[in-house]
């Protein structure tokens, strides 16, 4: 988020907080009437008997500088005598509402106007305790404060995902100054200390500086019993999850088994997780079996930090890695190494015999080890060989379905890549005569012809499009383009059949496919899903000029920076024929002046001249 959209942000967020702070009421009843007035950010209403008599309104915060409004009303009693209402509101500190009748005061009160960033919003903890008591897990991953975190109508990330990706650069001092009010916190925790340290954890991300907290915590001596009292405080409170991550840390420092429950509760929520196992290991008894009852109730990033903290003692424990771990297959690229050492996958398949479930669970972990975009791959796992070649014995045992055969394709891919490749990998951890064997043992599954014809007979008669089918049958060089055509009628937003025929790399099939897109697409409103689908297409057309002309102009006007971006590179490649006609001059021309990258408009200009 630039500069520009975070101030935006934090403007709206503070904009909300006071809105909510001055929206105040008062009641009174007056010989047997009720008189309210209602006081709102920009309107203030005076209402009898239910009906509304007066109102003012503000067509913005600043006429707040004329700080006193007035209402009035006429109020008629049983005996038919009429009184007027008179009411005086408003203040900067105080919020202060005088009413009379006639000339009678008949209230005057007085509200301080406090502004604190707690109030007026749902607690996290309650709200995770809530969802825990009625489900015994989280079922849902949204926290009360995801609009002010993320901002209205933008992307929410996977809980936990925005710590682990943060590159913002670190505030001067933040840490030092968070500790200092915390001090002053604990010394007298009113709720003006409470304030200041409240307000500093929020204005920046605690991930950022989660270390130097740490850090900062283990080097001073603290009352344990008053860092415990304000640091339970603060999650009481915590209506922002920074101060959750901070409370926690705290905690960690000081001996928190009594909390152990408490902090194994907010820990099933993925985003308090890695912190809430920190303080679960700052001491107490049965800490790792703590751990593990995350590691089996946790389901996304919160898994990874789990499994790579525990200690898989028992058997049961390293069974359970192997054919559950990587279960669900979030985040299984960075689930299916840890799983796979801590488990001991090299062991379990070292039996002569394994169950179905063992096999099932370890063709998942393979399918991830094996993927080459994977950083956490195959190469990364010392027991590589073994591990393939017990797999394989085992394969004769349980391989019945493409999903079983998949990861075998894979390790065919990878045990006959190119010499060049396996040259660095003979200097590393391979031996040649393991490569040869796994070479050898993999070509019975390979020339069995029953492969090829299942991956066929599933797309031809699968009720939904198969992946792992179009996978096996581009291994075996099937044209499987005319298939693949007639899922995209079924399917027109389906991913994986735009990569696949693009990967083609046949000009008809491409024109085809640009053709469809150009016909199925709303260019100038593209959803998510066609976004997806026309990048594919998008970021290979620089090498058939000409062909897909509309999808790069749609591409060209789109909010979408990736499908501008490689429109711009296409446009770059093609003759200059397309650049220059008109609708693309006017395109160039609104990007080349709005738009907030620099290379964007780089690009926009060169092409301009």
């Amino acid at each position: 988020m630039g500069f520009r959209d975070e101030f935006k942000h934090e403007m709206q967020n503070l904009k909300k907080d006071i809105e909510k702070e001055v929206h105040k009421g008062w009641t009174i009843d007056y010989k047997g009437h009720r008189i309210e007035v209602v006081n709102k950010m920009k309107e203030e209403i005076l209402i009898i008997d239910g009906e509304t008599v007066d109102a003012n309104k503000r067509k913005s915060i600043f006429s707040h500088l004329l700080p006193y409004t007035r209402l009035s009303g006429i109020l008629t009693l049983e005996d038919g005598k009429t009184h007027k209402v008179s009411v005086k509101i408003g203040g900067y500190m105080s919020l202060n509402c005088i009413i009379k009748i006639d000339n009678e005061t008949i209230m005057n009160e007085s509200e301080k106007l406090e502004f604190l960033p707690w109030e007026h919003k749902e607690k996290i903890v309650p709200f995770i305790q809530k969802q825990v008591q009625e489900n015994n897990r989280i079922v849902d991953g949204q926290l009360p404060d995801d609009e002010y975190f993320f901002g209205v109508d933008k992307p929410k990330l996977d809980p936990g995902l925005f710590d682990i990706i943060v590159n913002e650069p670190p505030t001067p001092f933040f840490a030092t100054k968070l500790m200092k009010l915390f001090n002053e916190q604990l010394e007298n925790p009113t709720a003006k200390t409470r304030k200041a340290t409240y307000d500093q954890i929020i204005f920046d991300h605690i991930a950022i500086y989660r270390d130097e907290i740490i850090q900062q915590l283990g080097q001073v001596e603290l009352d344990e019993t008053v860092v415990k009292q304000e640091a339970l405080w603060l999650l009481e409170h915590a209506a922002h999850r920074d101060v959750v991550k901070f409370a926690i840390l705290v905690l960690g420092f000081t001996n928190c088994e009594e909390y152990q429950e408490l902090l194994y509760t907010i820990g099933l929520h993925d985003e308090f997780t890695a912190y809430a196992i920190f303080a679960i290991r700052s001491g107490g008894k049965g800490v790792n079996d703590q751990i593990w009852k995350l590691v089996q109730s946790v389901q996304g990033l919160g898994r990874m930090t789990a499994i790579e903290l525990v200690e898989a003692k028992t058997p049961e424990m390293k069974y359970w890695l192997l054919t559950k771990g990587c279960e669900n297959r979030r985040f299984i690229e960075h689930l299916a190494l840890r799983c796979a050492t801590k488990g001991e996958l090299d062991v379990a398949l070292y039996e002569k015999n394994i169950s179905k479930e063992l096999y099932t669970g370890a063709t998942i972990i393979m399918d991830c080890l094996l993927d080459e975009t994977n950083p956490d791959g195959i190469d990364n796992y010392p027991y590589a060989g073994t591990v393939l070649t017990r797999f394989l014995h085992h394969a004769h045992t349980h391989c019945d379905t493409l999903e079983d055969f998949y990861p075998i394709v894979k390790i065919s891919k990878y045990i006959n890549v190119e010499e060049e490749i396996w040259e660095d990998r003979l200097k590393e951890q391979w031996k040649q005569h393991e490569r040869t064997a796994i070479q050898e043992a993999v070509q019975p599954f390979i020339q069995n012809p029953k492969w090829s014809q299942l991956a066929v007979d599933t797309l031809q008669e699968s009720e939904k499009v198969d992946f792992r089918a179009i996978e096996i049958a581009r291994f075996y060089q099937l044209d499987i383009t005319t298939l693949l055509f007639e899922w995209l009628k079924k399917e027109p937003t389906n991913s994986m059949l735009y990569f696949t025929i693009m990967e083609t790399k046949e000009l008809n099939p491409i024109k085809n496919l640009c053709a469809f897109a150009e016909t199925h697409f709303s260019l100038p409103s593209l959803s998510i899903e066609e976004q997806n689908c026309l990048e594919f297409i998008i970021q290979d057309l620089h090498e058939y000029e000409g062909v897909g002309f509309p999808l790069v102009q749609g591409a060209l006007e789109s909010e979408n920076e990736s499908l501008r971006w490689h429109a711009l590179i296409i446009l770059t490649e093609w003759t200059s024929t397309f650049s220059q006609q008109a609708q693309i001059q006017q395109s160039l021309k609104t990007i080349a002046t709005t738009t907030k990258e620099k290379e964007e408009r780089k690009l926009a200009k060169q092409l301009l001249k």
